[in-house]
């Protein structure tokens, strides 16, 4: 190789060289882009919402037996105290019809046995049997009241039917479903949001939402918060009552959508 080739590869060599480290201090230095704060407006994601109702019960049977009558269906408006169900209870009803005639005799034999006590013709000790037998015979009558109670399945607040399990002439055992009833009063929505909303959200704060069936936008005033973070999610559990005027077009088991209001997160 000729000198001067090899002095202008030596130089082609030494410029490559220093090219490449300007260019590895400048990617050192040149700072990273910055993201978007995960709370900033308009970045985070919506929270989801259930609606509950505020009453809501499962009627279950508490003794086996078999369905005389099932007044009601799915839908319908009841009131409390109402009828919802009932068992056969003819069997029953006769036997406490038995126990309290007994009682009765008990009575008669004991008020007797009084008298005859005032005319010394009988001991105390028969007086205190017959006061036992009267108060057993009466034991007798209350059992098979509370078992009568167990034939009707009342409702225990006034709503609308929502499941109706059984059928007339159907048999149960103890713990089976047999009518499911929610409440008329104002529905809730439960939600988990994040808990940096603590920094703002308090009991009557206003959040608007809208409900995924339907479409319909729904104001959602804050009622409860919970006490407690969670502290894998760190989220905070809320209920809220549905306001507006779509709210009567929403029912229990609903759901949809709240944004944190803007410049709020």
């Amino acid at each position: 190789m000729k000198p001067s080739s090899f002095s202008a590869l030596r130089i082609g060599v030494l410029l490559a060289c220093a090219l490449g480290g300007a260019l590895e201090a400048g990617a050192q230095t040149a700072p990273a882009p910055r993201s978007a704060p995960a709370g900033a407006p308009g970045n985070l994601a919506p929270v989801r919402f259930l609606v509950v109702a505020a009453q809501e019960s499962v009627l279950s049977a508490s003794a086996p037996g078999r369905f005389a009558k099932v007044p009601v269906s799915l839908g319908d408006t009841v009131r409390a105290g109402q009828v919802l169900a009932a068992y056969e209870c003819d069997e029953i009803q006769a036997r406490r019809a038995a126990a309290r005639a007994e009682h009765e005799a008990a009575k008669v034999q004991y008020v007797g046995k009084l008298k005859l006590q005032g005319l010394q013709s009988a001991a105390e000790i028969e007086v205190e049997l017959a006061a036992a037998n009267v108060n057993k015979a009466q034991s007798q009558v209350r059992i098979f009241d509370a078992q009568i109670a167990q034939c009707n399945f009342v409702a225990p607040f006034a709503g609308k039917v929502a499941r109706v399990h059984v059928k007339v002439g159907q048999g149960v055992n103890p713990g089976a479903p047999v009518v499911e009833l929610v409440g008329n009063g104002p529905l809730k929505a439960r939600m988990n949001v994040p808990s940096q909303w603590l920094a703002w959200l308090k009991t009557g704060q206003r959040l608007d939402a809208t409900v995924d069936e339907t479409g319909a936008a729904v104001v959602l005033k804050v009622t409860r918060v919970s006490g407690r973070v969670d502290a894998v999610s760190q989220t905070i559990e809320i209920e809220a009552e549905l306001a507006g005027d779509a709210a009567g077009q929403v029912l229990p088991g609903m759901s949809g959508q709240v944004r944190a209001p803007v410049g709020r997160g």
